[in-house]
């Protein structure tokens, strides 16, 4: 047999992929972008199915190579495809199935009935009622996969109805079976439906964890988030698919999936079993429309729309159901439990799944060799808490919250531990620090006992917890190293028999207004009630969340020598200096301290994390010797896999000039190597940068486009003013110029003009005078010619009279 199977890079992909090889089954399929390739084919030939003579040399194509994969379809008896992830596709497939296109008869041709399985969603019956319309003397009835043609999708559902019809008319006795798999809202792996919900929880772990419900409650009076949603694991959806592709006939076309505890979970309960292991244990709700509205808006409906749904089947509990004849109750994984009662294991799946693996680091190094830079540049890149004693101290007189109302303390919250506790725990702490505070010396003079109870206070919470953290300069010994990273006690389960505890709501589950549990319509008696709350009210009580002291998984050393160190210590401030015990004295009792402990130190975090190695080495040695369940193994390896993770070898790095410190290469990528290893060569995943962060960033930038434009038409303006006024002072110039040239000429004319006046003032006017005297008094006819005789004649008498 080959089984084709679409997108082997998802979590049902690669869970198929495992069943499929341990029935020794070839595999086929599509990889949705290039960079998967190499890694995907290797682990399929590994196999020995994929070994065999007549098997496919190449078992892959890309999911844009349309005809690589219809080759590979063409090919194969079985085709396992997402129809609500990949609906366009699935129907391209189910036509590339149905082509007869001629096969060369040297190559494997499929025998008998071939069948195509693709895994749709309850999503198509979104506008259907909780219940069917019939009822009986227990309450509601559910609904059954056999009225699958009473649903009624949602508008934005209406394709995937179709192209389920259009599947399921596909079907041809003796040649093509169809069989559409109508899968409930689908918990674990990385493409969870309920990935908002895990995500707010794990991004803000100090914030009271949002209830995504924009629709109202089922019940008039009854709180938001009480539609009853129905589940399926995916490593269930994954036994159920597998047991359609290989048996020899599906029992029915159309079969959902979903498992027993669906029947009575709601998606405030979801909410509450994840707050109180990731977050504060409380939820808040959407209050207004105009929230509901920002929600829509910020979130990819994908993620908001499915945790809508209001239903409830009997596909897990009914013998005539599909899932009962194809599949064996010791077979499944989850079903009897489901979600709240595998809380724990799926907050464990979705950190491992999406790579949420926390950096808990430590950077220790004697006086300033660069502890807090490189702590704070390592906090910024990966969003880390950053935990320092100065930082600490602030933060425990700045955070402890105000004891809760008596309204509040009505809301969801822990069922063990409190708000209460933490305030406890705060104001022991600032109790302590009292005296250290009112002599207002500094931190560093902090005593120790103070210092340890800070860290491990830090290190146990919710955020250093999901995150991690970076330690900056702790621990200073051995000694203190064992005080801080001592484990917490285990925190004692809540007895099985508590049935009448919610999680903190005093003893009352949501839903609780005189409405049946399941949303129905207040049908079923007060027995019925009780007993169908019961199981999500036990299920809750019984969680605690996960406190304990983080131990690290990353230690970075900076070494330097004394020369270069004191040479630093000398740069700073006086006052700064005493502040962080760099004085002279102080350098040296710290100096002399960190040599002495610095082994010691090292020496402690690699046994733990050799132990931890160890102990994950031999859980798989056991595990290869074992033939045990296949899904227990998976399981075992999977936290083995953890457990070496969290062996990581001490790095040291010397730093003997400041030309280490700018090299890239020795230094800052040093560092980010160390720190990214296990991750497949990329950072560890943290949902960074948010969409708001995105957005703050293009606004940051489109004002830093604003002002840079705004600057160059500054700069260009003062530089036209500029140019004009360089323009008018040459034009001033040239005007005074031009002015000092005409007086220059004028004076110079004037002084030339001097002798000639004298001149004509002497000789030629008086003459001239005389005749135009005279020509005025005869008034001749030609006075020109007149005047011309006249001054003739005077001309020679006065040439007469100077001889």
């Amino acid at each position: 047999m080959r089984v084709f199977i679409s997108d082997l890079t998802t979590t049902l992909g690669q869970e198929l992929v495992r069943h499929c090889q341990d029935a020794d089954i070839e595999v086929v399929g599509t990889v949705p972008h290039k960079s998967h390739w190499v890694p995907t084919k290797l682990k399929l030939l590994d196999h020995a199915a994929n070994d065999k003579p007549d098997a496919l040399k190449e078992p892959l194509a890309v999911a844009s190579d349309r005809a690589a994969w219809t080759w590979l379809v063409q090919r194969s008896d079985v085709v396992i495809t997402s129809l609500a992830a990949e609906t366009k596709q699935s129907m391209e497939l189910l036509k590339a199935m149905e082509l007869n296109e001629d096969v060369p008869e040297e190559e494997y041709v499929p025998a008998g009935v071939r069948k195509f399985v693709a895994i749709s969603s309850v999503l198509t019956w979104t506008k259907n009622p909780c219940f069917a319309k019939e009822s009986s003397a227990d309450g509601p009835v559910p609904h059954k996969e056999d009225d699958f043609k009473t649903r009624k999708p949602a508008r934005k559902y209406a394709e995937l109805k179709t192209a389920e019809t259009q599947i399921l008319s596909a079907n041809r006795e003796g040649e093509l079976e169809t069989c559409l798999v109508a899968a409930g809202l689908i918990y674990g792996g990385a493409q969870t439906q309920f990935q908002l919900i895990f995500r707010d929880a794990w991004m803000h772990p100090t914030t009271d964890l949002l209830v995504p419900a924009v629709v109202p409650p089922p019940h008039a009076s009854g709180k938001n988030g009480t539609n009853t949603l129905p589940m399926i694991s995916v490593y269930d959806l994954a036994i159920l698919t597998f047991k359609i592709a290989t048996a020899p006939s599906a029992p029915k076309n159309y079969i959902v999936a979903t498992d027993k505890a669906s029947r009575t979970t709601t998606l405030r309960d979801v909410c509450l079993g994840v707050s109180i292991l990731l977050t504060t244990g409380k939820l808040r709700d959407v209050e207004s429309p105009e929230q509901a509205d920002d929600l829509l808006v910020r979130e990819d409906d994908g993620l908001v729309a499915p945790l809508q749904i209001h239903l409830c089947f009997d596909s897990a509990t009914s013998d005539a159901s599909a899932m009962n004849q194809l599949v064996a109750a010791e077979e499944w994984r989850h079903l009897d439990g489901g979600l709240l009662g595998n809380l724990e294991y799926y907050v464990d799946d979705f950190i491992q799944c999406l790579d949420l693996r926390p950096l808990k680091t430590v950077v220790l190094g004697p006086p300033r060799v660069g502890k807090t830079t490189l702590s704070q540049q390592l906090a910024k890149q990966y969003y880390l808490p950053l935990l320092s004693p100065d930082m600490l101290v602030a933060e425990v007189f700045a955070s402890a919250r105000p004891v809760a109302s008596d309204e509040e303390q009505q809301s969801e919250q822990q069922p063990a531990e409190d708000d209460a506790t933490l305030d406890d725990e705060v104001r022991k702490l600032r109790e302590d620090l009292r005296e250290w505070r009112d002599a207002q010396k500094p931190v560093c003079d902090l005593p120790e006992a103070a210092l340890i109870a800070l860290a491990r206070w830090k290190l146990a919470s919710a955020p250093c917890r999901n995150q991690g953290y970076v330690l900056d300069g702790l621990p200073l010994s051995a000694a203190q190293a064992q005080r801080i990273f001592e484990p917490l006690p285990a925190p004692a389960k809540a007895p099985a028999e508590n049935e009448g505890s919610n999680g903190g709501e005093d003893g009352k589950q949501d839903g609780d207004n005189g409405e049946s549990p399941e949303g129905g319509d207040g049908t079923a008696d007060g027995e019925g009630k009780t007993l169908s709350k019961s199981r999500s009210q036990k299920l809750l009580a019984q969680l605690r969340p996960l406190k304990q002291i983080q131990f690290p998984n990353r230690v970075v050393v900076l070494n330097s020598t004394r020369e270069l160190l004191e040479k630093r210590a000398q740069l700073v401030s006086e006052a700064e200096a005493v502040a962080t015990a760099n004085t002279q004295a102080a350098f040296d009792v710290r100096y002399s301290d960190y040599v002495r402990e610095i082994d010691a130190i090292t020496t402690f975090f690699e046994q733990r994390q050799q132990q931890a190695k160890a102990t994950a080495d031999a859980a798989t040695q056991e595990e290869g010797a074992e033939d045990g369940d296949a899904d227990a193994a998976a399981d075992g390896k999977r936290a083995n896999k953890k457990l070496k993770d969290e062996s990581i070898e001490v790095l040291e790095l010397q730093l003997d000039t400041e030309e280490c410190y700018r090299d890239s290469d020795a230094y800052n990528l040093s560092v980010k190597k160390y720190l990214e290893q296990g991750g497949q060569g990329r950072a560890p995943n943290n949902f960074h940068p948010t969409k708001e962060e995105l957005q703050q960033w293009e606004r940051e930038l489109v004002a830093k486009r604003k002002q840079d434009a705004d600057h160059a038409r500054q700069l260009e303006l003062e530089q036209e003013e500029k140019d004009a006024n360089e323009l008018q002072a040459r034009m001033a110039a040239d005007r005074a110029r031009l002015e000092l040239i005409h007086a220059e000429e004028a004076e110079l004319l004037e002084a030339r003009a001097k002798p000639l006046r004298t001149y004509l003032m002497d000789t030629v006017l008086p003459a001239l005078t005389e005749g135009m005297l005279e020509v005025v008094k005869v008034q001749p006819d030609d006075p020109i010619d007149y005047l011309a005789e006249f001054l003739f004649k005077k001309g020679m008498e006065m040439e007469a009279k100077g001889t």
